[in-house]
């Protein structure tokens, strides 16, 4: 029996060009855009929640809220992108724990100088956010 004779053999030969065919067609349609894209898009969106915050009517609690959604949407966006922007994603840390403190300082004393400090870094971290999405804005398009 010739081995083309043979029952299931005969689609083992064009096998290694199937998969050739598959792997070169699964190549030619991903993306080039980088993985960290969608996680800066969920950063930019929670930062903007942030900003948004009413402490005044809502209290400490919904800029507390507010922040740790965008620490955890920050460290996503790290992990993905921190060897591409080393300092942009350093700054926006420094900025979030400036926050952290800033809020902790509030509820311990509401104070008008307590409510600027969370004001101002509420701004620190919309700027090192900002600073963050122009960097990366040629590469997510």
């Amino acid at each position: 029996m010739k081995s083309a004779d043979r029952p299931g053999l005969r689609g083992w030969p064009l096998l290694p060009v199937a998969v050739l065919a598959l792997s070169w067609l699964a190549a030619g349609c991903s993306s080039s855009t980088p993985a960290y894209c969608t996680d800066a898009s969920q950063l930019k969106t929670s930062v903007q929640d942030l900003g948004n915050a009413d402490v005044t009517k809502n209290g400490l609690g919904s800029l507390q809220t507010a922040l740790s959604t965008v620490q955890a949407d920050a460290k996503t966006f790290t992990a993905d992108a921190k060897s591409a922007f080393p300092s942009q994603t350093a700054a926006l840390n420094t900025a979030l724990s400036g926050l952290q403190t800033a809020i902790t300082s509030a509820k311990g004393q509401p104070s008008v100088t307590a409510a600027a400090a969370v004001a101002a870094s509420v701004t620190q971290v919309k700027n090192s956010a900002s600073d963050l999405q122009n960097a990366i804005s040629g590469n997510c398009q």
